[in-house]
């Protein structure tokens, strides 16, 4: 018996994840706009009260000038070699020829001295910027998200985490089979922090660990109550993020999620990605063994776009793939598209997995996917994420 008629059969099947991408680029993009301002206007502050402080304590030979690395530092490690020679240049000439000097004669200190102090400068500048591109991450980044970290430990300790679910629907009959579980967080002013920001700044900081306990201990408790209300069969779909899929604690939690599902009368699923199972591929292995030996579901997520996908599918126990969306987007007005979405819905069929298609937005998609056999549909058409109690249940009329 394949996967998809387990899931029909019992009610409901198709995994998740707490990102959700379209909703999340408008918010990526003022937090960039944001940080450049505040960039500048600590830079020109910063060079300002150094170049007041000099001033007014003589001129230029002074202790104070050296005060004048940290804007340079700072402009090297967040925009590089031209941001460091600019900042190096604007430096020099804050404390340039026209500085007053009480140690030269003349009452201004000297070019030759002046020249010095700039190439030192963008020396200093230079050597800065190469150092910082050694990073693997910008190091702007890097400090932005020591600041998410901490400020994520915070909401969790708070309750501030919510959860958001967006169905998934059966496309032969338009039954809703079961949500995926979308990560929601605001900040302490109201505002919605982008989960392609904040998710990645958790698994950079360890802060994920305690993000994803909030997120599993409400979809369970959630769960619980749906598969009192609509039925048994159900399916939860949480998504496993890379960092924390091969940790011990990981398996002792899912164990526990597993307990509770299977007494509640609703079925887990975990989503992966080829990513998790390229970072440590034997522990990806065991870890989803031991997943499967539970009864717990696998679905590899945004099949296409990683590495090496044809030899995971053979490889690893995985029930349900879905399809990127950047497949689905086109595949009822391009070619390509169209025979690539055919393609990995009959190779997921014969090796018994299913099929969900995420991002589905336009009657043409859902008339396309269902010609071509995809079992699920997830998307904005047939479902907006919404918080628990706001998910539609109804059995969709497709076209």
């Amino acid at each position: 018996m394949t996967v998809l008629r387990r899931l029909v059969r019992a009610r409901g099947s198709a995994p998740g994840a707490w990102l959700d991408g379209t909703e999340a680029t408008d918010a990526g993009r003022s937090w960039a706009r944001a940080g450049f301002a505040a960039s500048v206007i600590l830079v020109l502050v910063a060079t300002g009260l150094v170049t007041a402080a000099v001033a007014a304590a003589g001129g230029a030979p002074n202790p104070l000038t050296q005060l004048l690395y940290v804007p340079i530092l700072y402009v090297a490690v967040r925009h590089g070699r031209l941001g460091a020679l600019v900042m190096a240049v604007v430096a020099g000439l804050a404390v340039g020829p026209w500085m007053p000097s009480s140690n030269a004669p003349s009452g201004h200190q000297g070019f030759r001295d002046w020249g010095l102090r700039l190439l030192v400068f963008v020396l200093v500048g230079f050597v800065t910027a190469w150092l910082a591109s050694q990073i693997s991450r910008p190091f702007a980044v890097i400090a932005r998200d020591a600041w998410l970290g901490q400020a994520l430990r915070a909401a969790v300790r708070q309750r501030r985490i919510r959860v958001h679910y967006q169905p998934f629907i059966d496309l032969t009959d338009g039954r809703v089979l079961g949500v995926e579980a979308l990560c929601r967080w605001k900040s302490l002013r109201g505002r919605p922090m982008a989960p392609d920001v904040f998710i990645p700044a958790a698994e950079h900081t360890g802060a994920i660990a305690a993000v994803s306990r909030a997120v599993f201990r409400q979809s369970a408790a959630q769960f619980g109550e749906w598969a009192t209300q609509h039925g048994a069969g159900l399916t939860m779909s949480i998504n496993v993020s890379a960092v924390e899929l091969c940790k011990p604690a990981f398996l002792v939690d899912l164990t526990r999620l597993a307990a509770g599902a299977a007494e509640s009368g609703y079925r887990l699923c975990i989503e992966v990605t080829e990513t998790a199972i390229i970072a440590r591929t034997d522990e990806a292995l065991l870890v989803l063994s031991a997943a499967r030996e539970m009864g717990v579901l696998v679905a590899l997520d945004d099949f296409g776009t990683g590495e090496s996908s044809l030899a995971y599918l053979g490889g690893f126990p995985i029930d349900i793939v879905k399809i990127d969306l950047s497949f689905v987007a086109a595949v009822d007005v391009d070619e390509t598209a169209h025979a690539i979405v055919s393609a990995i819905v009959s190779m997921a069929s014969s090796l018994g997995a299913a099929t969900i298609a995420e991002g589905v937005e336009r009657p043409g998609q859902l008339r396309a996917l269902r010609d071509l056999g995809c079992d699920i549909g997830q998307g904005y058409y047939l479902g907006r994420p919404a918080a628990a109690a706001g998910v539609d249940w109804t059995r969709r009329t497709l076209a």
